[in-house]
């Protein structure tokens, strides 16, 4: 007969991996009986937290330190480890069984993937087995419920703004775009540029903005911005360059501006100041080396200008 400790010894080890963001400030029920159910049925569990290149954003402002110590608090003998997404789930899947390959490394072992409804088990296609798991306290509200309610809950507390502080540290440097527009009007031999001021600005700057994520194309937001600025439509959009924009507002910030500029042409010279802008006005386009700019504006007068001489438009 054999000895008991060698049985033991020849007995595979038994893992249980759990895989989900977990992108909330404290693990919900649903969680926990999750978390709970695997540590019952295996020895080692293996908690595998997803991460997204993108870095912090909205949909996932937890970085994977915070969401290990989180779960670590309540399950210190988990293994708890990152899985970086991927742009297909076969890639994604490889991953998760690298990942999980470096933490058993090559001894063989029984290991069970387990989720919840609504889970990532549908997405999987590597090599160990998947459990769905029926939980009485399904994972709800959902990550995404908890983080709207959050979006509108300040809390009265040092760690409350210790976090905030903490979150935006983790941002990358952000370069954010804008669009601006050198809006032409030309009769006969004649041709002017439309210009705007901002309340409180002594100097004019051209008709712009900042982008906006849901638009198709930047040519889309500059005409959206000499609307609501001008209730001006425009048309016969021309690249002229890319600019960095000293804007006051960024001045001691790591985040930059950097603008689109354009030309395009007005079918009309009916324009009305809207928006942030209190003041339009149509200027001579051979005034324009002569026009009072804010400063942040003077690199886009020196690039239309150079764009208007090789047209022949400016002497």
């Amino acid at each position: 007969m054999q000895p008991a400790s060698k049985k033991v010894n020849e007995m595979k080890p038994s893992y249980g991996v759990i895989v989900g963001r977990f992108q909330v400030h404290e693990l919900t029920d649903g969680h926990m009986e999750l978390l709970r159910q695997v540590r019952v049925r295996h020895p080692r569990v293996i908690i595998l937290v997803g991460c997204t290149p993108a870095g912090p954003t909205k949909r996932n402002p937890l970085d994977f330190v915070v969401r290990r110590r989180m779960i670590e608090a309540k399950f210190p003998e988990f293994i708890v480890v990152p899985i970086m997404d991927k742009k297909t789930d076969e890639l994604w899947s490889q991953e998760v069984d690298a990942r999980i390959a470096d933490v058993i490394g090559a001894v063989p072992a029984d290991v069970v993937l387990y989720g919840g409804r609504d889970s990532f088990i549908p997405y999987y296609n590597g090599i160990h087995e998947p459990h769905e798991l029926e939980l009485s306290n399904p994972i709800s509200p959902s990550g995404t419920e908890v983080r709207e309610k959050l979006t509108n809950t300040v809390m009265e507390s040092a760690d409350f703004r210790a976090g905030v502080i903490y979150a935006m540290h983790q941002m990358y440097p952000r370069t954010i775009p804008t669009v601006d527009v050198a809006v032409l009007h030309c009769n006969g031999d004649k041709t002017e540029v439309l210009l705007g001021r901002k309340k409180n600005e002594k100097g004019l700057r051209f008709i712009g903005g900042y982008a906006e994520p849901g638009s198709d194309r930047y040519e889309l937001d500059g005409a959206r911005e000499v609307m609501e600025e001008a209730s001006r439509e425009i048309g016969n959009f021309e690249y002229i360059s890319s600019q960095k924009i000293d804007d006051w507002r960024y001045t001691n910030e790591t985040d930059k501006i950097k603008t689109l500029f354009f030309m395009a042409t007005a079918n009309s010279l009916d324009i009305k100041a809207g928006d942030d802008i209190e003041h339009v006005e149509w200027v001579d386009i051979r005034k324009i080396k002569h026009t009072h700019f804010e400063q942040e504006h003077q690199v886009l007068v020196e690039a239309l200008i150079t764009n208007l001489q090789k047209k022949g438009i400016l002497q």
